[in-house]
């Protein structure tokens, strides 16, 4: 008698640093509930996006092949440079502007001062993958997710905290336009984040159908622009986006490694 094979489990990217449900969803609501409690949860989408491509990474480096190396150092950048513009704005816009609606200077630094606490852990990052280029048959799996491992808490209790600081906002009522800074924050991200690398990565890391398709149509984006970030970007760098959480159509795939 043979013995049967079970087959390998699929792995998905949303372990092992856990996705953060929206409060729109928490609160069993799908029609427009308020300005703040929409900001705080697409906010949350965008952290989720993060999040599954820190995991793609993750979960993969050790399991792909010499071959995959450059496109796998590739791809981890990308999710670098997505943090990095994501933040970056909000330092630069997003927080500021909410400081100067309501008038109180500083009502945002925790969330600066959050950034810092994983700042290093990303340069780290960063600087491993960059300086392999030209020698990417050195690269180290358990190396890189170690660097990863070692700033992964704080990046994960700040991005959960920083909805719970938007909600907070909500006593400011309609002193403080937060729906109309967000959206100007996010076209600023998409304006400066690049084309043909972190653009594809965000879009390929957002879970159309997470929490039963209540984010199917955010971002507010043409239908048309969309496919053009899922499949014509992507025709550069090809060879990232087969590590990617989702597919071209934005839904969950098996990760490949």
């Amino acid at each position: 008698m043979t013995d049967s094979i079970s087959p390998k489990p699929r792995q998905w990217a949303d372990v092992p640093f856990p996705l953060i449900e929206t409060p729109k969803y928490k609160e069993r609501k799908t029609g427009y509930t308020d300005p703040y409690t929409e900001t705080a949860s697409t906010m949350c989408v965008v952290h989720n996006s993060l999040l599954r491509g820190l995991n793609s990474i993750y979960n993969q480096g050790s399991n792909i092949q010499p071959t995959d190396y450059k496109d796998f150092i590739g791809y981890s950048l990308c999710w670098h440079s997505v943090v990095h513009e994501h933040h970056t704005n909000e330092e630069d816009q997003f927080f500021p502007e909410i400081e100067e609606a309501v008038g109180e200077k500083g009502i945002m630094e925790e969330n600066i001062q959050q950034h810092t606490s994983f700042q290093s852990g990303l340069d780290d990052f960063k600087a491993y993958l960059t300086n392999l280029s030209g020698k990417e048959p050195t690269f180290n799996a358990s190396h890189l997710n170690n660097i990863i491992t070692s700033f992964a808490p704080a990046l994960h209790t700040h991005l959960t905290s920083e909805i719970l600081s938007l909600l907070n906002l909500k006593k400011y009522g309609s002193t403080l336009p937060i729906a109309d800074l967000w959206n100007k924050e996010g076209k600023q991200t998409v304006t400066t984040m690049p084309k043909l690398s972190a653009l594809p990565f965000f879009f390929l890391n957002l879970d159309v159908t997470h929490e039963e398709y209540l984010w199917q149509d955010w971002p507010p984006i043409p239908g048309a622009a969309r496919w053009a970030i899922t499949h014509c970007f992507t025709l550069w760098n090809r060879g990232y986006w087969r590590f990617a959480g989702c597919d071209s159509n934005g839904v969950p795939k098996p990760l490949c490694a």
